[in-house]
């Protein structure tokens, strides 16, 4: 028996065993593609739908999403937001637009691919709409917008997004605006201000300060990315705050170039009546100028007054020159010309829009002198001529004009003609400025031959010949005193010869000399 039972276990073990391996054989003989095809079957994919499919809300409003997997809705997904200061979505699916801009609300569940749908916020109806140009503008150097007259909207801006086509523009340090506007309830509003600019700004707490009804409106931390150009318009918001019932004041005082500003756009959930209060009318300062002139010509170590056409009471009148060490102003209107080039003259006076006038600082023309201006040459050639203050020697005494040779390379000439009242002595000097190409001084008599009446003219050897390195945008005009020189009565024939480098030129001036 017990031999029997050994055996019987033994069986029974064996059957077992084939029992299991007739269990496992079927899988043993599937393939592995098989294997393969079974866990690689697609995940069926969630579609995200919006009731009425209202994919465009304005900020406070709501719709609700559904979840589907074919005709089937799905429960248990999870819900989520890209941008929760867009809009917010809760756990059944029901979005909340928070404030302007798009998110995507996407939808989650075990043993689907997550599905999802673009939600884009916009803000209400503006309340109001009110415009800078409206403002009470203060500049600190009297200068507003881009017109040489003075402060002015830019009415030019026509390419742009500005919603009248006037932006007000060029705020720099110290330059104020004050717009004043009513309310006919006292209300929460969010206050976004349209800018341009080509440039970010990460801080604009280091650009402007901004107050409501005296009080600070934080910039720490707000940025503003710039825009195509300064024309191309688009929100910057100071956030939601107070708005009293009645009179209103807002205040922008810039610490630094600003982006250009148009208006102030306000949004409210509440009813309520928004009016701007122009600033009250004002004249603007004006300059009395020489006819077809736009600026003031002052000479070294001489008074110029200016003159004014508005205000005709000059009492309160404040004058302020942004380069003393070219003029000087008095504080009744007097300007010193101190050194070769150009400066501003602000002038302001309280409850006027100030102005500035340009001054040019030139060398007298002494009696008996004969200029002959640079650009006034019988062939130009290589050299390039021009004859305005925007692109001349700006501390020139010739009125800016010149010509620059930095195209030449070979031998070149310049020839002039002039006349003179009678035979006599006289000193050549000649007055310009290396150009920006410059890398050494340029010495006449070297750089270039002077001559007179075909007769070469002997120049100096020492520094007084070099002109220092300069450039003849902005750079000082310098004068080199070539020496004495036999002028003919009538015409006569003058031309520097460059046998490889030329600079700038402004004029060539002959004195009288002295007790001759």
């Amino acid at each position: 028996m017990k031999n029997r039972k050994t055996f019987l276990s033994l069986a029974a073990f064996g059957l077992a065993l084939g029992l299991t391996a007739c269990v496992q054989q079927p899988g043993e003989d599937q393939s592995d593609a098989s294997i393969a095809a079974t866990s690689s079957v697609a995940k069926p994919k969630i579609t995200v739908s919006a009731a009425g499919d209202k994919k465009t809300l304005i900020v406070e409003e709501t719709v609700q999403l559904t979840a589907k997997e074919g005709d089937k809705t799905l429960t248990g997904v999870e819900w989520k937001s890209s941008n929760n200061k867009v809009a917010t979505v809760d756990s059944t699916g029901k979005v909340t637009a928070i404030g302007p801009g798009t998110a995507t609300i996407s939808a989650s569940l075990e043993g689907y691919n997550k599905g999802s749908l673009s939600i884009t916020v916009n803000r209400p109806t503006p309340t109001a709409t009110l415009h800078f140009e409206d403002a009470d503008h203060y500049a600190a150097d009297g200068w507003w917008g881009t017109a040489a007259e003075g402060w002015s909207p830019i009415a030019e801006r026509t390419s742009g997004n500005a919603s009248d086509s006037k932006c007000i523009a060029n705020m720099d340090n110290g330059d104020k605006e004050t717009l004043a506007f009513t309310s006919s309830a006292a209300i929460k509003a969010e206050l976004v201000i349209m800018m341009a600019s080509q440039g970010a700004i990460a801080d604009m707490s280091a650009v402007m300060e901004v107050k409501l009804n005296g009080t600070a409106i934080s910039m720490t931390g707000k940025s503003f990315e710039s825009t195509s150009d300064n024309s191309n318009f688009k929100e910057f918001s100071l956030g939601e705050q107070n708005i009293k019932a009645n009179d209103n004041t807002l205040e922008l005082t810039f610490k630094d170039s600003a982006p250009s500003i148009d208006d102030l756009v306000i949004y409210s959930k509440q009813q309520s009546t928004i009016a701007v209060k122009a600033a009250p009318a004002k004249e603007r300062i004006e300059v009395q100028l020489e006819a077809e002139a736009t600026g003031i010509t002052a000479y070294i170590g001489e008074e110029t007054q200016i003159t004014l056409t508005k205000p005709t009471d000059t009492t309160g009148v404040s004058y302020t020159s942004d380069k003393e060490a070219v003029a000087v102003v008095s504080d009744d209107g007097k300007i010193t010309g101190v050194a070769l080039g150009t400066a501003n003259i602000t002038i302001k006076k309280d409850g006027m829009y100030s102005t500035r006038v340009e001054v040019t600082v030139e060398k007298k023309v002494i009696a008996g002198e004969i200029r002959v201006e640079a650009e006034n040459a019988a062939d130009i050639g290589s050299f390039h001529s021009y004859t305005d203050k925007t692109s001349g020697i700006q501390n020139g005494h010739s009125g800016g004009a010149y010509i620059t040779g930095y195209d030449v390379t070979g031998p070149f000439t310049l020839n002039y003609t002039f006349t003179s009242p009678k035979a006599q002595e006289m000193t050549l000097i000649i007055a310009g400025a290396p150009h920006y190409q410059m890398t050494e001084a340029f010495v006449f008599g070297v750089d270039g031959i002077v001559k007179l009446n075909n007769a070469v003219v002997p120049c100096p050897t020492d520094g007084s010949a070099k002109f220092e390195p300069g450039s003849t945008m902005g750079g000082a005009t310098v004068e080199v005193t070539i020496g004495n020189v036999n002028v003919l009565q009538g015409e006569n024939t003058f031309a520097i010869e460059f046998p490889v480098r030329a600079p700038a030129l402004d004029c060539f001036r002959f004195l009288p000399v002295a007790n001759a």
